[in-house]
């Protein structure tokens, strides 16, 4: 394998992060299409991900099965929450608790987060990192956010061939990992959007997993098209505050 390529001249990390929030766009709504795959210890599924979106929190997501059928549809304004499991016959709503957000959402992550993440926009932080270096093995820079006690809040990767974030960690107040983040397949669906996005929790253990056909940016959507229809004779349940 051929060494890594030597890196840009970079002076700071802020011109990292600048390099970075360049390809980011001014998202108002989006629109995507692929296979979207959930695995945890309390349950799995995998089909077709339909996912539309308006920041900052404002989310719906429809899976369906190898022949179009609904597996699960899901939808939060960051108020309420609507749930409809066709396998169950049920129609679940209620306030948009962590709790119930864990439907679609991994415990540890935010409805506002998890929108930027599904259009591989990071959640970075404002603050300029504590510490940063260049890996010439990988070609990779790591810029590191630590709390004053120098425990992690925050790990971004960067490539420096492109300045494409390939991951990122982000941790709780006491120093312990609440998710990760893997972006690859850039500039496929758009100019600097992954295709293929993985994100893990450790508490608990769970892995989402998205490889997009298809992606709008900033598509007219209207109120309608985040509201889950309940079918007759389906019956609602309240789900807890």
């Amino acid at each position: 394998m051929p060494p890594a390529p030597p890196p840009p001249h970079v002076q700071s990390a802020s011109e990292i992060l600048s390099q970075v929030r360049a390809r980011q766009q001014d998202l108002k709504t989006f629109e995507a299409k692929g296979r979207l795959t959930l695995l945890s210890p309390d349950r799995n599924y995998s089909g077709t991900g339909l996912i539309k979106g308006r920041f900052p929190t404002t989310l719906r997501v429809d899976i369906l099965d190898f022949f179009g059928h609904t597996l699960l549809s899901f939808s939060s304004d960051g108020r309420e929450v609507q749930i409809f499991s066709p396998k169950e016959a049920k129609f679940f709503t209620g306030a948009a608790t962590p709790a119930n957000l864990a439907a679609f959402i991994p415990p540890g992550v935010t409805l506002p987060q998890t929108l930027r993440l599904l259009t591989g926009d990071l959640p970075l932080s404002t603050e300029a990192p504590t510490t940063w270096h260049y890996d010439p093995a990988e070609g990779v820079y790591l810029l590191e956010w630590l709390n004053p006690d120098g425990s992690k809040r925050e790990r971004l990767w960067v490539a420096a061939a492109g300045w494409y974030p390939q991951k990122e960690e982000w941790y709780d107040a006491g120093g312990q990992l609440r998710f990760t983040v893997e972006l690859s397949d850039f500039d496929r669906l758009g100019p600097g959007r992954p295709q293929h996005i993985k994100l893990h929790t450790r508490q608990p253990e769970l892995e989402l997993r998205l490889a997009y056909k298809e992606m709008r940016l900033n598509p007219v959507l209207n109120p309608g098209d985040f509201t889950v229809a309940r079918p007759p004779a389906v019956v609602e349940v309240p789900l807890k505050p």
